[in-house]
């Protein structure tokens, strides 16, 4: 495996803990196995994202960062592929980006390799959108960045369901969840976001549009989660993502009238 000792459960758990309060609950729910798993992917994901948002690294060592944790994850040797590429700026990361090789280890062996494909994936398009500076132009590139940041996520999701108990998900219908989560993420950071001028809305968009947009993307997502075995890994996991994302619609504001939508 990528290293000899990976971190002990409580050990990844309480790393989590430190980053998300949102996902910590639905993972200690998860059983045995799938829980490693999911363990493994958060973590990874979310030192790749540390690293693409980081707000002091500027976007061309970005780009080289997220390239170079790309080429390492395909490698026999990413621990010390790892610390060659982050050799110059380890003081400005954090320990979960630092540590990647030991999520890599985290996973359990007949799914490791893919969820390590799902994080290589995920930090080549993260370089890409760093090297054109996040700038999104019309609804295909919203749709490109959501599956860029989210569908990756969701189309990992489903392999882990599938591995773990056999659930078979409507993976057109996990690009709708994969989209409007990551669409009300994005409307419930506008305030954040656009004074540091950074702003993932296309080109001539409102807030009303953004609103329209998740609003019907997570409708279709509903629908999904509905058809999910209740109780299941996938249905405690969506079920919880859908829980924050119809909060961060409904803290946005009221939804658009048809009127409203249409001017």
């Amino acid at each position: 495996m990528v290293t000899p000792h990976p971190p002990s459960l409580d050990k990844a758990l309480s790393e989590m803990n430190r980053w998300s309060t949102t996902y910590y609950p639905p993972i200690t729910q998860m059983p045995a196995g799938l829980q490693e798993a999911k363990l493994s992917f958060y973590l990874l994901f979310r030192g790749i994202d540390e690293i693409e948002d980081h707000p002091r690294i500027p976007a061309p060592v970005k780009d080289q960062l997220l390239t170079g944790v790309a080429c390492a994850l395909q490698t026999r040797n990413i621990g010390g592929r790892l610390d060659a590429v982050f050799a110059p700026h380890r003081d400005a990361l954090p320990e979960v980006s630092l540590r990647l090789a030991d999520w890599c280890a985290l996973a359990p062996p007949f799914i490791a390799p893919r969820v390590v494909d799902a994080a290589i994936a995920m930090s080549d398009r993260m370089a890409v959108w760093s090297r054109g500076n996040w700038r999104i132009r019309d609804v295909d590139d919203f749709d490109h960045y959501a599956f860029s940041v989210a569908g990756v996520v969701a189309t990992l999701l489903c392999d882990m369901w599938a591995w773990h108990d056999g659930t078979q998900v409507d993976r057109t219908a996990m690009m709708s969840y994969a989209r409007g989560c990551q669409a009300a993420n994005i409307l419930a950071d506008l305030a954040v976001d656009r004074p540091r001028g950074v702003d993932f809305l296309p080109d001539g968009w409102s807030i009303t549009d953004l609103r329209t947009y998740t609003l019907a993307e997570l409708e279709l997502a509903d629908v999904m989660i509905a058809a999910l075995p209740d109780p299941s890994p996938a249905h405690t996991w969506c079920s919880r993502a859908m829980e924050v994302a119809w909060a961060q619609v409904h803290k946005a504001g009221p939804a658009p009238t048809a009127e409203g939508a249409q001017s």
